[in-house]
């Protein structure tokens, strides 16, 4: 991605999509806390439903966000490892970088940075798509 507006595109939509996550956490939690209120005054009448989506969506949601950060970050590190041992060689050279050589280390470093960039973006998918929904739903309750 050699457009920093790409780049800062997908940087503002990370943002976005942390903000409405965050708004739709809190607007879930304060319903849900009802909930679990109502539960514990009378057991008896406690919506089960919603109360055992609470345990399942979570962890559907981040057990998805946890494999992608998984399958992702494989990949970065061997860019970080391939890096540290870019640069050590040329330390230890004791010459200047070759065109070649800066180039290839510049270019690993813009990879490594635009994976962490789109690793977070996935990973936050399926929470942000979980609690998005959520609000929505349990504002028509």
């Amino acid at each position: 991605m050699n457009n920093p507006f790409a780049l800062w595109s997908s940087m503002l939509n990370a943002g976005r999509m942390m903000s409405e996550t965050a708004e739709a956490a809190q607007a879930v939690i304060a319903s849900r806390s009802e909930t679990i209120a109502a539960a514990a005054r009378n057991p008896l009448d406690a919506d089960t439903r919603e109360l055992n989506r609470m345990v399942s969506e979570k962890g559907t949601a981040f057990a998805s966000a946890g494999a992608s950060l998984a399958s992702d970050w494989n990949g970065m590190q061997s860019d970080l490892f391939a890096q540290a041992q870019a640069i050590g060689r040329l330390w230890m050279s004791g010459h200047l970088p070759t065109p070649r050589a800066t180039g290839a280390i510049l270019a690993r470093g813009q990879r490594i940075n635009e994976r962490a960039l789109s690793s977070g973006i996935k990973a936050l998918r399926p929470i942000h798509a979980t609690a998005t929904a959520n609000r929505k739903r349990l504002a028509k309750d």
